[in-house]
């Protein structure tokens, strides 16, 4: 049975007995156990990890293939004090990387600097004029961030000009196969045994830079002069939540200690970020993804992403805080120009898409700019629950990017249409595309036919995660208290969703500007509390409230006004009560 909003729930099936074994010796409460199982912590010791977040937990480094090499070259860098500069991608985990980097090697009184491809006139990853003129400078060795391994041109450049280069880069290994660097860390190359393979940029620039640490200290440094690289965690949460990385494994035990060094952070650029986007106290992976992530994109997104990385290495609050002023209003201008590019993308799809056949949104136009295609595909991916691909059309050229649902991988449906594009990359989720304009109509009737031939109608419809069943009346602090545990909430690791059945709906109210809210009370025998529902005013007119029981799947949220806290479910959807 579909929902009021038309969408398919889907109930976690976890296994009775490991709920069971870890709800009685880790004396916690059925829900919490059921949310540890659906995460994939089925056993006491992966539990017990999950919970305590314990920085032993993580593995060395040197598992990782290439990072003996690394950390050779790196440190005959430092005893030769050769100038080493980081080459890094224009997005928050690109420019996060690259401060890390910077930060790390200047605790190391290294001569570094970073370097920054503009968006528009070079392109993403790797370029063979950035190559020559970081040589130029004078740098001996090039490390990219978040960046690279597509680069196989450009390293074999850099390798005749005398530029030893290491790759560090999460994304998927070109059909061009590996660059000739000196090292190349990427958990995904296919001789890669490393045990955690969802580092992202920034995670792969912390295992780097410990690697280094370790073998600064195995070569005889004392300890006082190698930098505490747990202060720059603050950067890792940064980068890894703002790049919607899985917050599993190492990125959950990472983001947990970065987001406590984020709240009390002492970096200039970060203050003045923080203050700039209205984040005060303990900051949230929430509060990342939507204040502090986006300003940090809309630079690189608009072609001026080195005022984000200029942020992120200043060490002068005041010169901190003009740039954090800088980015706010590029943010501002962000905003608009995406406010254009949807409303573009709405009016095209309207009139060029054939839901009954299409399987793929492919869309392009002179209006989208190429800095926000990729927010503007994950909006009709929202509204329509099918893959969404914009490209924005210049001088008979298109830049793409495109989102996607559960059951479509992205970067492999780019790799059968490649004939029809000039380059590509990116991940099962999100990937970025350049294609001639006269290939865009061939690019989408192939990428329909892959469509076509992966996904059913049922995959079309939107679905809704819920994790156990709850009872209203077992809702309190303490229980939220306990889900809180398995923060921070992510990708892979979702905000906890539950379930509960034929609940009366009483006291809404219509809230918001445009009175397209809900305030609500939800009344199960003796339980009720507070619920708010964004968006669902048209749902909630459609039916008697008052006449009916429903089922209801929500979020638990603490709301704090005013310097009160009270704990509200917030509605994630609503059906009539099945029988």
């Amino acid at each position: 049975m579909l929902s009021l909003s038309k969408k398919n729930w889907r109930l976690a099936e976890p296994s009775p007995s490991a709920v069971s074994l870890l709800a009685r010796e880790l004396h916690l409460p059925a829900a919490v156990a059921t949310l540890l199982v659906n995460r994939g912590a089925t056993s006491l010791e992966s539990a017990r990890d999950f919970l305590e977040a314990d920085f032993r937990r993580l593995h060395d480094p040197i598992l990782m293939t290439g990072m003996r090499q690394a950390v050779d070259r790196v440190i005959r860098a430092l005893d030769q004090k050769e100038s080493i500069t980081v080459f890094c991608d224009y997005d928050v985990d690109g420019v996060t990387s690259a401060a890390f980097l910077t930060h790390f090697f200047r605790d190391l009184n290294c001569a570094v600097d970073a370097y920054l491809p503009e968006r528009q006139s070079e392109g993403y990853g790797l370029n063979s004029a950035a190559v020559r003129k970081i040589r130029d400078r004078g740098a001996g060795l090039m490390i990219t961030a978040d960046c690279g391994i597509t680069g196989v041109k450009e390293v074999a450049l850099a390798n005749a000009i005398g530029l030893d280069v290491i790759i560090t880069d999460h994304h998927q290994v070109g059909e061009g196969g590996l660059p000739a660097a000196v090292a190349v860390l990427n958990p995904h190359r296919a001789d890669c045994e490393y045990p955690y393979r969802f580092l992202c940029g920034v995670g792969l620039a912390f295992k780097l830079a410990i690697a280094v640490r370790n073998g600064l200290y195995a070569a005889g440094w004392r300890k006082e002069r190698l930098p505490n690289l747990k202060r720059h965690l603050d950067l890792l949460a940064l980068g890894t939540i703002a790049d919607v990385a899985p917050l599993t494994g190492e990125n959950h035990i990472l983001t947990r200690h970065g987001l406590a060094m984020l709240s009390t952070t002492s970096k200039p650029g970060l203050v003045a970020l923080k203050e700039i986007a209205g984040v005060v106290g303990n900051v949230s992976a929430r509060a990342v993804g939507f204040a502090l992530g986006p300003r940090l994109n809309a630079a690189g997104r608009l072609g001026r992403a080195d005022n984000g990385l200029h942020l992120l290495t200043s060490t002068n609050i005041k010169e901190a805080q003009t740039l954090a002023r800088e980015l706010e209003q590029v943010n501002r201008e962000r905003k608009e120009i995406q406010k254009e590019t949807v409303a573009e993308a709405d009016a095209l799809f309207h009139r060029q898409v054939n839901t009954e056949k299409d399987r793929v949104i492919v869309l392009a136009s002179e209006i989208f700019h190429p800095g926000v295609v990729g927010i503007a595909a994950a909006r009709m991916v929202e509204k329509y629950h099918r893959p969404a691909i914009l490209v924005a059309l210049e001088a008979g050229r298109g830049k793409g990017s495109g989102r996607s649902i559960p059951r479509f991988n992205l970067f492999k449906a780019f790799t059968d249409c490649s004939a029809h594009l000039i380059q590509f990359g990116g991940h099962a989720y999100a990937a970025g595309l350049s294609i001639k304009e006269e290939q865009v109509d061939a690019f989408r009737a192939a990428i329909n036919e892959v469509g076509r031939r992966h996904l059913t109608d049922e995959d079309l419809i939107p679905e809704v995660r819920v994790d156990t069943v709850l009872d209203i009346a077992e809702i309190d602090r303490a229980l939220y208290g306990q889900i809180s545990l398995l923060e921070p909430f992510g990708a892979e690791n979702p905000v906890p969703s539950f379930l509960s059945r034929g609940v009366k709906i009483q006291a809404v109210k219509f809230i918001g500007a445009e009175k397209n809210h809900v305030r609500f009370r939800a009344v199960q025998g003796d339980g009720r509390i507070e619920g708010v529902g964004f968006g669902f005013a048209a749902v909630f007119e459609s039916v008697n409230p008052a006449a009916e029981l429903f089922d209801i799947a929500y979020e638990l949220n603490l709301n704090i006004w005013n310097g009160k806290e009270k704990l509200e479910i917030k509605l994630i959807d609503i059906r009539p009560r099945a029988h």
